[in-house]
């Protein structure tokens, strides 16, 4: 409490301390839509998707609760950003989906003609490439972000 009898606004996090807990948050949020997106991927190539059918299906089941979790790490801007937020996020969340898509297409190229009658090797090498892929634009994803997508921040204490 303040001398006037009310409360003292409790401090915004700013600067270097504000994007160490963002980063580790996205990246929290990162390893739960990793985890799920790997395994949807790997599943669904393995059983016979091509690559770009199985990034498409590991794209949506990363993406949702990617989202969900950064939207509540950075804030978001309430029901009437929620749009703009979705939007945003799309184009990049896209963005990256058909860099994989396209790194994977060619990862089978490659691997089919390097290992043509091996599955796991061949299995190994696309997915190294969608790995790769989201590794890559983790950092670029971070920024993206925290620039466009998420642009309401808090009033600063003063």
């Amino acid at each position: 409490m303040n001398f006037s009898g009310g409360h003292v606004a409790q401090p915004t996090i700013t600067g270097r301390a504000r994007y160490w807990r963002l980063i580790s948050r996205f990246a929290a949020a990162s390893v739960v839509a990793t985890v799920i997106s790997q395994l949807v991927f790997l599943l669904s190539y393995s059983l016979g998707a091509t690559p770009v059918v199985s990034t498409v299906l590991a794209w949506l089941a990363g993406a949702i609760p990617n989202f969900a979790l950064n939207r509540r790490t950075w804030g978001g801007g309430g029901r009437e950003a929620l749009r703009g937020e979705l939007l945003r996020y799309g184009v990049i969340s896209v963005g990256t989906a058909l860099l994989a898509a396209g790194a994977t297409h060619l990862a089978e190229i490659i691997a089919t003609g390097a290992f043509p009658h091996t599955r796991p090797a061949q299995v190994a090498v696309v997915w190294g490439a969608f790995v790769g892929t989201y590794a890559v634009m983790f950092v670029v994803k971070f920024v993206l972000i925290d620039k466009l997508v998420f642009t309401r921040r808090p009033q600063q204490a003063r």
